[in-house]
């Protein structure tokens, strides 16, 4: 019987790139032009580190967003997400993968209108059926300290 080192294990996770870019390609079509936004990119990220995305309005920020996040699928090559190929996943693989490991804070507001605000924060969590009552008491106390208990 072999027993795993869990040390071993964790020091192999710090050792892997949190986020690993090969060969990335992605274009859109647009009546008879075919628009092209990244062509062979390559980009790792390790954990604890951070970037920033700069451009002008229509440069592929957003694009490459929405395909690090899994929506949507590039043309080729591969996105890893700690160690997880996300390319090689279903769109209802992607989906669920998303929900339990990715989380994105919006430009917009993009609450649900029909929930309230304690209810809109839970339901990442809610989703996953991972709501306690720990995670409420602490929505609580957030928008208690934000002022907005009113609301919750």
């Amino acid at each position: 019987m072999a027993f795993r080192n869990l040390h071993d294990d964790d020091a192999r996770m710090m050792a892997e790139p949190a986020l690993s870019i090969q060969q990335l390609s992605k274009s859109y079509q647009e009546s008879e032009l075919r628009h092209e936004i990244f062509s062979g990119l390559n980009l790792q990220v390790s954990r604890g580190e951070f970037i920033v995305l700069l451009g002008r309005s229509g440069s592929g920020k957003s694009t490459f967003l929405n395909l690090v996040s899994g929506i949507d699928p590039p043309d080729s090559g591969k996105i890893f997400i700690n160690c997880t190929d996300i390319t090689g996943l279903s769109e209802h693989d992607r989906t669920r993968f998303r929900r339990h490991h990715i989380g994105f804070v919006f430009q917009s507001n993009n609450l649900i209108p029909i929930l309230t605000v304690a209810e809109n924060l839970l339901l990442p969590l809610e989703l996953i059926k991972r709501v306690t009552r720990a995670d409420r008491d602490k929505v609580a106390g957030l928008l208690d300290k934000l002022l907005l208990s009113g609301r919750i």
